[in-house]
């Protein structure tokens, strides 16, 4: 029979007491009983307890379940204490299931990936593609296309959950309101070469457009430049020199020639600073914005990115406006940091948000490009010291537009993000419209795989000190357990962490952690389970479960050993938010 070791956390009586000594040992091969474990204050005590009674190969009844769309179904032991009911079906991420089963636990991909969806990327088979591949999350633009050609997507992107197994989430990217280009007249793309003449203009024009010409959507823009200022388009990407001003045109020079996309951002420089002048009094969500954000909330997206958010205010109060509107209240808000004001008000904008994103190109307009690489990481530690997932973005691998392979400047980037302990890299342009969609993600996969076992194969181990975070003495005793049991993991080496969490709080907390190991996160709602998959080293699982950790253990073991998902021996940590202990015990 299995045995357990439970830690619990709890508020003495007058007349407990604890006997560590008649604890019977586990098969364990390197338990230590002197691990650390924190106390708290000091009417904590630790108790310990052996249990011998998970066997889940008891006799049983059976139930059937569906495979999540991966062909077939499983019949499946349930222990007497479990009849065939709803309870005992687990939602499992195909992908990760097959690399389970495959490889084991240590070969699971930590960093999470976000592709941007775009033409090359919206059908059906396009975006099963990327799900096979490892895509997590799905981020649909809004400076592009309609609200109907979204719509589609995140439809297909459903059925594909629903039908396929997996737990793709949906980010809705808000275009905001800085100074931006029209949508190059329906062309997908134009090239500007070196010392061309381009019009950029406000006027609105009669389709055909004038040759060479481009739409400003800020009406103020003929009048904020300068002759001589340098004009930068997409963070630097096509630079040009104002030449000439007749009355709303603006003449301008092509002095680095680039491909110029559409709805791509607009910023100038006059005698080597940023010019922001009036463009730094446009409000942060434009109405267009409103508009996008009704519908993601109709739509039931699971996270909102909004675009070079100024303050924490803005933040709060677009979360109350979702609160409000909300069925489930469950949209998670994205700051992207791409402005001077984001990096001034960051700590305070991290804190009001539910994670966030390095828009590492529009920020690179902002500030010079040299500071770039230290702002990041300091984005990426804050994020991870406060407990809110940050996606690293923009041109990771901008040549994988045109090119099958990416250059190796590229892949050391991604190789530092990934070393940086960010949750997420994103892709944009590479899926969005490049030539290679999936060869890019199967970089960015690869990358980090291999970044990642480097890391525990030379064991490396967190310098960075975790600060206390809780706001109250029961958060403080669920961030004290998640600390401890990912230490204990790491110096146990087990195979991996199991979390139940209804709302996804401890299990956030253990991938702040970043232990060695996969953390498997049990959630009873879908959208809980697919706000997880954002997250470093989370494996998210649907599950309904109970307050009784014993019977919650009995079913997760039959279900997942049913799966091939786990074995008997395996060694795991079992954490809950609704019994604060950490329990560590071998698969029966």
């Amino acid at each position: 029979m299995a045995q357990s070791l439970s830690l619990q956390f709890r508020i003495p009586s007058s007349h407990s007491s604890t006997n560590l000594s008649s604890l019977s040992k586990p098969s364990l091969s390197s338990y230590n009983h002197n691990h650390p474990i924190k106390l708290i204050k000091k009417q904590l005590s630790i108790y310990a307890s052996s249990s011998s009674d998970l066997n889940p190969e008891s006799p049983s009844s059976q139930v059937l379940i569906s495979d999540n769309g991966t062909g077939g179904d499983l019949v499946i032991p349930v222990t007497d204490n479990h009849p065939t009911t709803a309870d005992s079906v687990i939602d499992v991420d195909a992908v990760t299931e097959a690399e389970l089963k495959e490889n084991g636990f240590r070969s699971t991909r930590r960093t999470k990936l976000v592709c941007t969806i775009g033409p090359a990327t919206c059908g059906f088979e396009q975006l099963e593609a990327l799900a096979v591949g490892g895509m997590n999350v799905a981020r649909i633009n809004m400076c592009h296309g309609t609200h109907e050609w979204h719509r589609r997507v995140i439809e297909r992107v459903r059925r594909l959950n629903e039908e396929k197994g997996f737990a793709v989430a949906i980010m809705m990217d808000t275009e905001g309101s800085e100074i931006h280009m029209g949508d190059l007249g329906g062309a997908s793309s134009a090239k500007a070469e070196d010392g061309e003449i381009w019009t950029f203009s406000v006027r609105a024009f009669d389709v055909p457009r004038p040759v060479r010409t481009i739409n400003v959507n800020y009406d103020g823009f003929a009048e904020d430049v300068q002759v001589g200022d340098e004009l930068l388009v997409d963070g630097g990407m096509v630079r040009f020199e104002v030449i000439e001003k007749i009355g709303p045109d603006v003449k301008c020079q092509c002095t680095d020639p680039g491909l110029l996309l559409p709805r791509a951002n607009l910023t100038f420089w006059r005698d080597g600073s940023l010019v922001r002048e009036r463009n730094a009094m446009l409000p942060t969500i434009s109405s267009k914005d409103w508009l996008d954000i009704d519908f993601g909330i109709a739509e039931g997206v699971d996270f909102i990115a909004i675009s070079f958010v100024k303050s924490a205010e803005v933040i709060t109060h677009l979360k109350s406006y979702i609160a409000a509107r909300s069925r489930s209240g469950d949209i998670a808000v994205i700051a992207k940091i791409e402005s001077i004001d984001s990096l001034k008000n960051l700590e305070e904008i991290i804190l009001a948000s539910d994670g966030a994103m390095v828009a590492r190109g529009d920020l690179g307009a902002q500030i010079p490009l040299e500071q770039v690489p230290s702002a990041q990481q300091r984005i990426v530690q804050l994020c991870r010291e406060l407990n809110k997932p940050v996606i690293v973005a923009s041109q990771l691998l901008e040549s994988m537009i045109e090119y099958p392979t990416p250059t190796r400047a590229e892949v050391a980037d991604v190789s530092e993000a990934v070393r940086q302990r960010a949750d997420a890299l994103m892709l944009s342009g590479e899926s969005a419209m490049g030539q290679y969609p999936e060869k890019a993600l199967a970089v960015l996969r690869s990358v980090s795989l291999r970044i990642e076992r480097w890391w525990r194969e030379e064991k490396h181990r967190e310098a960075m000190e975790l600060p206390n975070i809780a706001s109250s003495f029961g958060d403080t005793i669920s961030e004290e357990i998640c600390n401890s049991a990912a230490k204990m993991a790491n110096n146990l080496e087990v195979d991996a962490l199991f979390v139940y969490a209804k709302t996804g709080h401890m299990a956030s907390l253990l991938s702040r952690c970043r232990p060695d190991c996969p953390i498997f996160a049990f959630t009873t709602t879908t959208s809980v389970r697919r706000r997880l998959n954002l997250q470093w080293g989370l494996i998210p699982f649907r599950l309904n479960f109970s307050d009784d950790m014993e019977s919650n253990l009995n079913r997760t073991f039959a279900l997942l050993k049913a799966r091939g998902m786990i074995k008997s021996g395996d060694l795991v940590i079992a954490v809950s938010d609704m019994l604060q202990s950490i329990q560590v015990m071998n698969v029966p």
